[in-house]
């Protein structure tokens, strides 16, 4: 019987191995919701092609997840502000809330100086390229 291939060159299994990768805790758990032997799960994912899938499949996993955690990051904030503010509330759990509020700030003033840096950077590089004068006659010919 011909082993069907999907177009990354997989077989139906192996697709099947990967999501049971993305779900399961473990390999012998994934390898045993996919109907597969553990020793060839170990072997697929030794395979470059199933290696790239497997990568590409779980990239796109996580930015699911984090598209989906920034529509709650308002409501993380509120929350984090609501305990440190809480004279109530433990002195550790006020502790850490104000860090991780702080933690939090400083990480998005240093991604938003690293994005101005780069544009910075592509803007500069491109009006070096612009600038550049045309290369000569004789640089535009190759030598015979």
């Amino acid at each position: 019987m011909a082993t069907r291939r999907s177009s990354s060159g997989l077989t139906t299994a192996q697709e099947k191995a990967i999501l049971a990768l993305l779900d399961e805790p473990t390999v012998a758990h994934a390898a045993k919701a996919a109907g597969v032997g553990r020793r060839s799960m170990y072997r697929w994912m030794d395979d470059p092609d199933f290696s790239k899938a497997y990568r590409k499949a779980r990239r796109e996993s996580f930015s699911q997840a984090m598209a989906a955690s920034q529509k709650f990051a308002p409501v993380a904030v509120q929350v984090l502000a609501k305990i440190m503010t809480d004279t109530s509330a433990p002195m550790s759990s006020r502790v850490s809330a104000a860090t991780a509020l702080l933690k939090f700030s400083r990480e998005s003033i240093e991604l938003d100086d690293l994005a101005t840096r780069v544009d910075d950077l592509e803007r500069s590089m491109k009006d070096e390229a612009e600038q550049k004068p045309p290369a000569s006659m004789w640089e535009q010919k190759a030598c015979a």
